[in-house]
């Protein structure tokens, strides 16, 4: 039985196998963090509109 070693098909084939996941698993980190950050801003937001209406009028009344 001889082996064909001069053609890199399939070593291509599984680096291109690795780097579709490696692109994959980037994505998927990334929409994670975009996730994670939109989720912050609502907080924030959240927050800002508790404090909107705080210390605008005072009623000095006695």
């Amino acid at each position: 039985m001889a082996m064909n070693i001069g053609s890199s098909t399939g070593v291509d084939a599984a680096l291109n196998a690795v780097a579709g996941v490696e692109d994959k698993r980037m994505a998927l980190q990334v929409a994670l963090l975009r996730k994670s950050l939109d989720a912050q801003q609502e907080q924030a937001a959240d927050i800002l509109r508790l404090l909107e209406g705080k210390g605008q009028q005072v009623d000095i009344r006695v």
